[in-house]
């Protein structure tokens, strides 16, 4: 129990801080510049040792534990969409999630599927990068990883379920189609990249 109450914490606080990247790109009439701060998130959850989805879907360990993802996912949700739903309040952020949601739910299920797991790709030069480099570089991966999937349209689940909320999008059955192809997609994405991974890896 206490492990699941860390694990669901850990989760909670990786939504919110993936929210907060969201909330600022929304705020940034520069994309670039929006996308680069972006990354605040991501290096928040890597700096505390958060749990985010996108994260451990290329990570071995938890490939292997389905239902420490799911329950990771769980959690993620609940941090972005109590984010989201907070950041709605401001009229000029609520306008943008809006145009931003309104093009994603526009996408058929396969785009949405293969732009999560371009999504992931990116994700997985951020977390990977920062654990296996080194100085400067641990940061640089990051940063460039996250502009990246932002400025490619890709999909981040947990970004999606932040955007979701703070457009306080009502049609559920649409919602949850979308979350479904873009967890598919983030999943298929780190299974991808840990089996190359994996097989580029020294022999011992």
């Amino acid at each position: 129990m206490k492990e699941f109450r860390g694990t669901l914490l850990r989760s909670i606080c990786a939504g919110a801080a993936i929210a907060l990247g969201g909330t600022v790109f929304l705020a940034c009439e520069n994309k670039v510049a929006g996308a680069f701060l972006f990354s605040v998130g991501l290096l928040t959850v890597l700096v505390f040792g958060f749990d985010l989805f996108t994260g451990k879907a290329c990570n071995e360990a938890f490939i292997k534990k389905p239902q420490k993802l799911a329950l990771i996912w769980l959690g993620n949700l609940i941090g972005a969409v109590l984010f989201g739903l907070a950041v709605s309040t401001h009229a000029n952020l609520f306008a943008a999630a809006q145009t931003v949601v309104a093009a994603k739910l526009a996408k058929p299920f396969y785009i949405v599927i293969i732009d999560a797991l371009i999504c992931e790709f990116c994700i997985a030069i951020g977390v990977r990068g920062y654990a296996k480099a080194e100085g400067f570089g641990k940061y640089l991966a990051v940063v460039l990883g996250v502009m990246v999937f932002i400025l490619c349209g890709a999909e981040h689940v947990v970004a999606d379920m932040f955007y979701l909320a703070a457009a306080r999008a009502s049609d559920f059955a649409d919602i949850l189609l979308f979350l479904l192809w873009a967890t598919i997609g983030n999943t298929l994405g780190g299974i991808v990249w840990w089996l190359a991974e994996r097989g580029t890896a020294p022999k011992a």
